[in-house]
């Protein structure tokens, strides 16, 4: 028997042009790719400006041609490595002095460097005024992140190693540095880490708490009655009876992506602080510290060199731990809702060889893990060695980790959606359910939200168009008529050829809950998140390949999921081949 904890994560051996051992190169993901920049050679102690680019669904890596043309920056270490509009944005480090061949001769670097993805051309460097205030001390070992069009960079130390407490602001747009505050924390890569996300979740059950938006939209049941004076429509959901859970949606100036700066220190007795940088409209910044909210029947050991990352509403913390007994690579989640700490325990995976980077690829809710499953912890710690040989891959949704998916429809939207349904409006077109009871809907809004359906009725159309052309002319048959209207994007559909009914075999709350889903692109009702409807719609995406419904199912599944509901869970995401779902 294998403990459940090895299904979550798998080893495997990179290819392609895999990169030397490096020390201090920096590592940034990128949609299904990861760049890594810079570093300084192991066996040459030579430091380069190499880029690579790892593709994180073949395993395989490329090593990037730089035009002699471009503006190569300084080779470096310990720098920071960002991402902004296909760009990655390098800011300091430490490099060996200009026209020096002395590889301890050493200088710390305070340029940003911008890398073009989609052309691989470096920018110019842009000139700064050296004798600004606003520009930061020549710096490595620092942190940074970008959100809302801003580089912050934060902390680090200079050449000679005294710490830099301080947080500087890039503006990207303008490629200009607009702020300098003093912060009274040391923040560097060997015990902290700055993280931001590219999406914000969003929790509607608190920003519509109080129901105004839906009251705007009028009573439930006639919100499209002319006479508002008419009896509403009978079993209509009601506003506050609807179910909207968490979704993603890119940043906005009143909902930004925070900086979540996680540091620990005095690792005998291990120290954790966790501060939230906000980012407000008129560039300036909020600073909230949320240290003494941190939760939970285990915490992080002290991890040295932190990486992490933010997925869905988790906090992920990964690091070396090294003890007199013990010495591991440990992953860490900080729900950000409740504020607790979990571990995420990868199996045997990692419990063996050298590993010390990690990254997040969002896109997959995947956690990916560099290093060597032959080497030895201990040794490449001590010399600060980074390998790129293998890569094991952590499914992070089988540990509840995911970002939720975007809306479709806004929620004012969704209501209005499942209003029309309810009164039936523009309803040309039944479901049969398979215990005869008939729904009314457009055959319209089927046609454009189920491709199954419009696939299926262009197959009867030209099945009967055939039969027609069969049957022999007859002088009674009466001619279309000629109907004067606007343009129309398609052609008026013969009355003869045009079904008025569907068969469905399903029950009927399981067919509701199917049309409750396309009139509002969403999982909204009590009905739709009832455990057993749940599960069959599904098994109904799954059948009709509907991949955004599947995204909203096993959402709604991940957060129902309970000892009284494991069971049917289990049972139908194994049927659908949900993976992920299937482990936890």
């Amino acid at each position: 028997m294998y403990p459940i904890s090895d299904l979550t994560a798998f080893c495997r051996k990179t290819t392609g042009d895999v990169p030397p051992k490096l020390v201090g190169a920096s590592t940034t993901v990128v949609g299904s790719k990861m760049y890594l920049y810079g570093g300084r050679l192991v066996s040459e102690r030579k430091m380069v400006s190499d880029i690579y680019m790892f593709d994180l669904e073949t395993f395989k890596w490329e090593k990037v041609a730089q035009s002699p043309d471009d503006d190569i920056p300084q080779a470096r270490y310990f720098h920071s490595a960002d991402t902004w509009r296909d760009h990655l944005i390098i800011f300091g480090g430490m490099a060996i002095k200009p026209q020096s061949e002395n590889p301890e001769d050493l200088c710390v670097l305070n340029d940003v460097r911008l890398f073009d993805l989609t052309t691989r051309h470096w920018l110019p460097a842009t000139q700064v005024p050296q004798d600004s205030s606003l520009v930061p001390n020549a710096r490595y070992a620092h942190l940074s992140s970008v959100t809302a069009d801003r580089l912050f960079i934060i902390g680090g130390q200079d050449l000679a190693n005294v710490w830099l407490d301080d947080v500087y602001i890039f503006d990207l747009n303008s490629r200009t540095w607009i702020q300098r505050r003093d912060y009274p924390r040391h923040c560097g890569t060997y015990r902290s880490v700055a993280v931001t996300a590219d999406q914000r979740v969003r929790l509607p059950q608190d920003e519509t708490r109080g129901g105004q938006a839906s009251a705007k939209l009028g009573p439930a049941g006639s919100r499209f009655k002319v006479d508002k004076a008419a009896a509403p429509t009978a079993n209509a959901t009601q506003s506050d009876a609807l179910i909207h859970l968490p979704y993603s949606a890119q940043p906005t100036e009143d909902y930004p992506c925070d900086i979540f700066l996680f540091s620990n220190y005095n690792f005998t007795d291990v120290q954790r602080e966790l501060e939230v940088f906000t980012p407000l409209s008129d560039g300036d910044f909020t600073v909230s510290d949320r240290s003494s909210s941190m939760t939970g029947t285990s915490f992080p050991p002290g991890l040295r060199f932190p990486t992490g990352a933010i997925l869905g509403t988790y906090f992920i913390v990964a690091g070396t731990y090294l003890s007199q007994t013990y010495q591991s690579f440990s992953i860490w989640a900080l729900d950000l809702i409740n504020m607790t700490w979990s571990r995420i325990d990868p199996g045997s995976a990692l419990a063996s060889g050298s590993w010390f980077r990690s990254c997040l690829w969002a896109s997959a809710n995947k956690f990916v893990v560099f290093g060597n499953r032959n080497g030895n912890l201990v040794e490449d710690y001590n010399r600060r060695l980074l390998s790129w040989d293998h890569v094991t891959c952590i499914d992070l949704e089988a540990f509840g980790i995911y970002q939720p998916p975007p809306l479709v429809l806004d929620i004012p939207m969704q209501e209005l959606g499942l209003a029309a349904l309810e009164e039936g409006l523009m309803a040309d077109f039944e479901i049969v359910c398979d215990d005869g009871r008939r729904i009314k809907c457009s055959r319209k809004l089927l046609e454009d939200r189920w491709p199954w359906f419009k696939e299926q009725r262009a197959i009867f159309l030209r099945a009967a168009t055939r039969a027609l052309e069969t049957l022999p002319s007859v002088s009674s048959h009466t001619p279309l008529p000629d109907v004067a209207s606007a343009s129309r994007q398609e052609a008026r559909p013969d009355p003869r050829l045009t079904p008025r009914s569907f068969n469905l075999s399903e029950p009927y709350p399981i067919t509701l809950a199917l049309l409750q889903y396309f009139y509002s692109m969403a999982l909204i009702t009590p009905l739709q998140h009832a455990p057993a409807v749940l599960s069959q719609l599904l098994l109904l995406s799954s059948t009709y390949q509907l991949t955004h419904l599947q995204s909203l199912v096993k959402h709604a599944m991940h957060r129902a999921l309970s000892y009284a509901t494991s069971v049917g869970i289990y049972g139908v995401s194994t049927l659908c081949s949900c993976r992920s779902l299937q482990i936890r």
